[in-house]
């Protein structure tokens, strides 16, 4: 007889996805930075037919990033148009097969209830969210990372059933090699050092070392080098400093904080910890049930202490990994599926049986309640108070750019003037900030636990269409559509687009308009080493240079300028001559004509 319910767990899950990532991507516009940069080069793949060497800005060497997320991408831009949701298609589609490897994982470890548990933690946590929101491969290689873990726990750990096989060969070592390998073409040597790191620590604490001999490891370097070679090779050949730009400059470079130039910043290494509380919101409440399962031994006998264990190794290898090097928010996105499946133990146990555990798990629930009820009415009193702007939203933000070299440095510019202009998006959040945890708190109270647990991930689904729209209302300022859309409107062939400063302040310009922008930074930031070919691009300008041009009658130019930037040009020149074509979100398109 067929299992209804083992069928009911996914179905629920990929309507909760449905409702997130696919209610949410179509907004905002492509931000300035990495997200239209990255999706600049998919554009550049696309037109060019090129799809070794990674191109911006209408032609400029990018060869610091591998390829997968670029080539689904532009096979989705193929498929579908230029459109921004094709851009995203890719991190959506792979956040929903992350949320059903980690359900399998779980099921497989912890029953039916925990695997949805599990899945369903991860699917809802704040951060698998957040870290998609721009595009970027961290969620490819999470799933890559989990999958590649996942054959290998079933290696080492599942001795009593008989692995399938086409003839000598494993499937699940097949498996587990095409991860890796797949992983390295998501991001390079992270998705191998991650995976070796967890898998060799793995073996040394438990002396486990005879599943060395299980894992193939001739068959496995062909199978690995088939996948992963041929890429690399072929932008070796096709780019002569490849080699030592990607793995030096790009990997231990970078990773070491020494790469030049340092257009990044890092998280303080406690804070960057301690946001996990924050990436995996709300289920972070029940933080102490992960102390009640950590293993008591390395080298358990029962099974689920063994999957256990290896879930602890995942978190703390990686985490230590990063305490080294230079890190952003979302570096810590590999270790979410790990902790969504030990939080789904630890839901399933509360869930199935009498216990202490119930009762720390309203504590729990009573603590995040009164958490959340505090931030809700904290926003609402903000929205309250902060007096309402006779302007646009940018004018309610402060400026803080000794911070925006991290994913989310912008938070800091945040005012109570802000949450005053954004006063019903404020209530609709401090409404499901205040309901959601009360309502899980009230039905746990009643026993009725998997519904409380159901209250929690409608809750995120509500605060994540929040956040949508939070993004979607910033939008004049993070991007720079509308303006690139202006200046597409009146260009004519022979004029000039001019950033006034480097590329990234305003590459949302190329992107949407495709038509290749000057710098007034060539210093700083992605385009600095492409622009040192002999055959890049002449574009980027000293600043007599742009002065020259522009008050010539030979040339049209379109200046676009943050705030800060053009004020100290506009200084320097104080009898420059100009017309405002188009202002939004605290930038500027300036014109000659």
């Amino acid at each position: 007889m067929m299992n209804y319910k083992f069928l009911l767990y996914p179905l629920i899950l990929l309507a909760i996805w449905s409702a997130i990532f696919l209610g949410t991507i179509t907004r905002p516009a492509l931000l300035d930075d990495a997200d239209s940069f990255h999706a600049e080069a998919v554009r550049e793949m696309v037109q060019s037919g090129d799809w070794i060497t990674l191109r911006l800005n209408n032609g400029i060497r990018y060869i610091e990033k591998s390829p997968l997320m670029y080539w689904m991408a532009a096979s989705f831009v193929t498929a579908f148009g230029l459109e921004d949701w094709a851009i995203r298609l890719p991190l959506a589609i792979f956040a929903l097969l992350l949320t059903l490897l980690v359900w399998r994982f779980g099921t497989r470890y912890w029953g039916e209830k925990g695997g949805f548990f599990s899945g369903l933690v991860f699917l809802t946590s704040l951060g698998p969210f957040a870290f998609t929101r721009i595009f970027i491969p961290d969620v490819l290689l999470s799933f890559f990372l989990a999958f590649c873990l996942y054959m290998y726990i079933q290696i080492s750990v599942d001795t009593d059933s008989e692995p399938r096989r086409i003839g000598p060969l494993d499937i699940r070592c097949a498996g587990f090699y095409a991860s890796a390998a797949l992983a390295s073409i998501t991001k390079g040597l992270t998705g191998i050092v991650f995976g070796g790191a967890i898998i060799f620590f793995h073996i040394l604490i438990t002396g486990n070392w005879k599943v060395l001999k299980k894992l193939q490891i001739p068959f496995g370097i062909v199978l690995f080098l088939a996948i992963s070679a041929p890429w690399h090779i072929a932008a070796a050949l096709a780019n002569s400093d490849f080699l030592w730009f990607y793995f030096i400059r790009e990997h231990l470079l970078r990773y070491l904080g020494m790469r030049y130039p340092k257009d990044y910043d890092t998280v303080p290494l406690l804070v960057f910890w301690g946001l996990h509380l924050v990436w995996l919101f709300p289920w972070s409440t029940f933080l102490w049930g992960l102390g009640r399962n950590f293993p008591r031994t390395f080298r358990p006998k029962d099974k689920t202490q063994q999957v256990i264990l290896l879930l602890c190794v995942w978190i703390f290898t990686v985490l230590l990994i990063l305490a080294f090097g230079s890190t952003q928010e979302y570096y810590t996105f590999p270790t979410l599926p790990a902790f969504a499946l030990l939080f789904g133990k630890v839901l399933s146990d509360i869930e199935s049986r009498e216990s202490q555990s119930r009762k720390w798990s309203i504590v729990s629930l009573g603590s995040a309640a009164a958490i959340t009820v505090s931030v809700g009415v904290v926003l609402a009193a903000l929205a309250w108070t902060g007096g309402r702007s006779a302007g646009n939203l940018a004018v309610t933000l402060t400026s803080n750019p000794e911070h925006y070299n991290l994913a989310f440095g912008h938070v800091h510019d945040l005012t109570a003037a802000t949450f005053a202009h954004l006063a019903p998006l404020v209530y609709r959040t401090a409404a499901f900030l205040i309901v959601g945890p009360i309502a899980a708190l009230a039905f746990a109270l009643w026993r009725r636990w998997t519904v409380s647990f159901l209250f929690l991930a409608f809750m995120m689904v509500g605060l994540t269409h929040s956040y949508a729209s939070g993004m979607a209302a910033f939008e004049p300022i993070l991007s720079s559509r509308n303006l690139a859309k202006v200046v597409e409107y009146h260009y004519k062939p022979g004029d000039r687009i001019v950033i006034n400063d480097f590329y990234e302040k305003g590459c949302t310009l190329n992107y949407y308009t495709g038509l290749q922008v000057h710098v007034m930074n060539k210093s700083f930031g992605v385009l600095w080493y492409g622009l040192q070919d002999k055959d890049a691009p002449k574009i980027a300008m000293e600043e007599q240079e742009l002065l020259k041009m522009w008050n010539s009658n030979d040339s049209r130019i379109f200046l676009f300028s943050e705030k800060g930037p053009l004020q100290a040009l506009l200084a320097r020149n104080p009898g420059l001559k100009y017309r405002i074509l188009a202002e939004e979100g605290g930038k500027s398109i300036l014109v000659n004509w």
